[in-house]
């Protein structure tokens, strides 16, 4: 399990229930969901008892449901690793933030570097695969920018609002997180600093949320 600092992942728990529940009946986390999300809370239920229950009955997994958690304020998101391949040393990653308040640049990318740590250094995969909609652009944006590179273009694949979006296929490779962290040496420093609370992280990230909230 990672190691646990201000913002860590653990494995999501029966506990996690309502939490999760709760994140998937809201409108606008259904809007970044794959599939369609017109289902009822006990559906949504049945489907979150499904997954807790699945990620801890199997010995070695080919899926993992994890949660994004802060010791300054709680559960933060969802984390889903699905298609692994431990002879291939691969899967497909979804991060969903689940707190309104916390879905802003600076906390989806601690997040998401979070996550990136844990399939390279705990989980030691060498490739993360991602799938994003092409309206959400802050996250494939955090994505590139931790060296992820686009690899293909699904047309008008996905419908939302009436609309049809492009979907966008990422790849994540070890040695290119390696080379984001060896040339943002700043930014990965300010990044564990919010992880881990030394001088005042988790109030920085507190008071940029406020901002970008405002």
């Amino acid at each position: 399990m990672a190691l646990r600092s201000k913002t860590f992942i653990r494995r999501a728990e029966r506990e996690d229930l309502d939490t999760v529940v709760a994140w998937m009946e809201d409108s606008d986390f259904q809007l970044f969901l794959y599939g369609d999300p017109a289902r009822s809370p006990k559906q949504i239920r049945e489907q979150i008892v499904s997954m807790l229950g699945r990620s801890s009955a199997q010995t070695v997994p080919g899926g993992l449901y994890l949660i994004i958690d802060s010791a300054a304020h709680g559960p933060l998101g969802l984390l889903s690793l699905q298609n692994i391949s431990w002879r291939n040393r691969n899967c497909s990653i979804d991060l969903y933030m689940g707190r309104k308040e916390m879905r802003h640049k600076l906390v989806a990318g601690i997040s998401f570097y979070r996550a990136m740590q844990y399939v390279f250094e705990e989980l030691n995969l060498h490739r993360v695969n991602a799938y994003i909609y092409s309206f959400n652009e802050a996250s494939w944006r955090i994505l590139e920018r931790m060296g992820g590179v686009r690899e293909l273009t699904l047309p008008e694949h996905v419908a939302r609002d009436g609309k049809l979006y492009d979907l966008y296929g990422y790849g994540l490779l070890r040695h290119e997180f390696e080379a984001f962290k060896e040339k943002n040496p700043h930014m990965v420093e300010d990044l564990v600093e919010s992880m881990t609370g030394s001088n005042s992280g988790a109030d920085k990230t507190t008071e940029k949320a406020a901002e970008t909230d405002s």
